[in-house]
């Protein structure tokens, strides 16, 4: 029942940030923490959507959801979980291939004993002083999950 309502809270916190008003190429400061693969991938779905509607997307992922970005991904980042068969991992690919900036959050690779060179290409650890500089940044939506 967690997974789901995890899953819901995400699915609204994304529509709220969606249905409010956006200045055409805003960038958007996405936090992504939901363990739950059908989460994350709802979310960047919905990345992939405000990415291909003209504005930047800077995701920040933390916990479970850094998983996603090591080399390895863990077997949940490589299953299909949307109709139209694509997965986690696929989905955070086509962001990056399209602009979109992905890091994974300061304590990430600290915590689990890893190294930059264990993320996959294109993803860096954030520095904190950069997303706090952008959280308070009025020009910069802030979505968190």
């Amino acid at each position: 029942m967690t997974t789901v309502f995890k899953a819901l809270s995400s699915a609204m916190l994304a529509l709220a940030a969606m249905a409010s008003p956006a200045v055409a190429g805003q960038k958007m400061l996405m936090l992504l923490s939901a363990p739950a693969a059908e989460a994350q991938a709802f979310n960047l779905v919905l990345a992939n959507q405000v990415q291909a509607s003209g504005h930047g997307i800077h995701m920040l992922l933390c916990g479970e959801a850094g998983d996603m970005a090591l080399k390895t991904a863990p077997e949940a980042a490589t299953k299909t979980v949307t109709p139209q068969g694509m997965t986690v991992r696929t989905l955070l690919e086509g962001l990056l291939n399209k602009g979109g900036t992905v890091q994974v959050c300061a304590i990430y690779l600290p915590n689990r004993k890893l190294q930059a060179d264990a993320l996959m290409e294109g993803v860096s650890a954030a520095r904190p002083q950069d997303i706090a500089t952008m959280m308070v940044d009025p020009a910069i939506k802030v979505i968190g999950q």
